[in-house]
């Protein structure tokens, strides 16, 4: 398996976790925060989201961001400078943040999810190893590192979102490995 093909797998893999993760629950349990200084399943989609299209548009596209293509106007409620990714919101504006509903937040995460796997699709192996793009805390990464760095934090987020459902609602579905759904290895055998 290339490295491309791996990182694409990583955000599929990161992606249908979170749709898993968020699927029935409603806009309480969206909203809903173990505690005054831990983030919202609402909040977390909307940081995947905004993350994932600041790095590819605004990092290593240097286009603007799908949020200042329409997307931020979609979201009333929400910060609509394209700089802000709720990276380090103080317990006062998590407490603020009000969630839109899963159907947005999922459309936006698919939308900058898809526009990342266009720009993967794009690059050789050379550029994926040698391009870099400017590192928001100082210095030049390559683009390899820049999805090493959105796959750490979509698993960092996607257990964070996967663990709050679970307080709400338990475990997740049980059977599940991180591979193909219980209903299709069913359907296969």
């Amino acid at each position: 398996m290339t490295l491309k093909e791996f990182i694409k797998r990583c955000l599929a893999q990161n992606y249908e976790s979170m749709v898993r993760s968020i699927d029935g629950l409603t806009q309480k349990e969206l909203m809903w925060r173990p505690s005054t200084q831990s983030m919202s399943i609402g909040f977390l989609v909307w940081h995947y989201a905004r993350v994932l299209d600041r790095w590819v548009h605004s990092r290593a596209l240097e286009t603007p961001q799908l949020w200042e293509q329409g997307w931020a106007s979609r979201f009333d409620r929400l910060p609509p400078d394209p700089n802000d990714t709720g990276f380090a919101f103080t317990d006062e504006q998590l407490e603020g943040f009000d969630s839109p509903p899963a159907s947005l937040l999922l459309a936006y995460a698919e939308v900058a999810r898809k526009k990342a796997i266009e720009f993967l699709d794009g690059l050789d192996e050379y550029a994926l190893e040698n391009a870099t793009v400017a590192n928001p805390r100082g210095g030049r990464i390559t683009l390899e590192t820049m999805f090493q760095q959105l796959i750490w934090e979509f698993n960092q987020h996607g257990g964070q979102i996967a663990y709050i459902r679970g307080l709400q609602r338990g475990n997740e579905n049980p059977r599940y490995s991180g591979g193909v759904l219980e209903s299709a290895a069913e359907d296969a055998e």
